[in-house]
């Protein structure tokens, strides 16, 4: 039997490199998904988990800059982010990447009451995205990869909600990241994590929720 470390080298079982390199977009890691979003069930209902996908090197040297500026990171090896919502279907449902040296660098874990919140603004942004996204949208555990694009959009939703108590508040901050562009997710996402901007997610918070009583 084949090692799973063998296992995942395999090429895809369907289409040509090329289809699989234009599946996500393009990105400085070759097309590859760079986001991945797990849904796994709890008494209370569903909860989701958002990592972004790095080299582990990269993952580990993002978590070293934080850790120096008293923040922290957790990493995962990509396997493990997936193993206990994929089943048996694990490896077919990697698409055919190599991910053994890869990790997943969590962005958040929300709630039920969270995951509630932002149930539109998480559609909007995997809707047309390669994958099955019913499995993380309806109940039941599942995951799916996302694109760069997709991805950022939503970390900025994560990391900007987490903190809120109030629903109307968390909604609120919902319908102004589904009203961004894309250029504006990507700043205050790279505002949110970067070491330098300590106050980014209270900003983005003041932002889109300060008109809430």
């Amino acid at each position: 039997m084949a090692s799973r470390g063998s296992e995942f080298e395999r090429s895809p079982t369907e289409g040509t490199e090329e289809d699989r390199l234009v599946r996500y977009g393009t990105s400085m890691f070759g097309g590859r998904p760079t986001f991945t979003l797990v849904r796994r069930e709890t008494d209370g209902g569903g909860e989701w988990t958002l990592h972004e996908l790095l080299p582990r090197e990269q993952a580990e040297a993002r978590r070293d800059r934080l850790e120096r500026d008293g923040r922290s990171l957790s990493i995962t090896p990509v396997e493990e982010l997936v193993s206990d919502v994929a089943g048996d279907d694990l490896l077919s449902k990697l698409d055919g990447w190599t991910w053994d040296e890869w990790a997943g660098a969590k962005v958040a874990r929300l709630d039920p009451t969270r995951v509630r919140a932002l149930q539109d603004v998480v559609r909007e942004a995997i809707e047309g995205t390669p994958g099955d996204s019913a499995e993380v949208l309806t109940g039941g555990a599942g995951f799916v990869f996302l694109p760069e694009t997709a991805g950022v959009r939503l970390a900025v939703a994560f990391r900007g909600v987490k903190p809120i108590q109030r629903i109307d508040r968390m909604r609120s901050l919902a319908r102004g990241v589904a009203r961004m562009s894309d250029e504006e997710c990507y700043y205050w996402y790279a505002k949110c994590r970067s070491p330098s901007s300590p106050n980014g997610e209270k900003a983005l918070r003041v932002l889109l929720t300060d008109h809430i009583e």
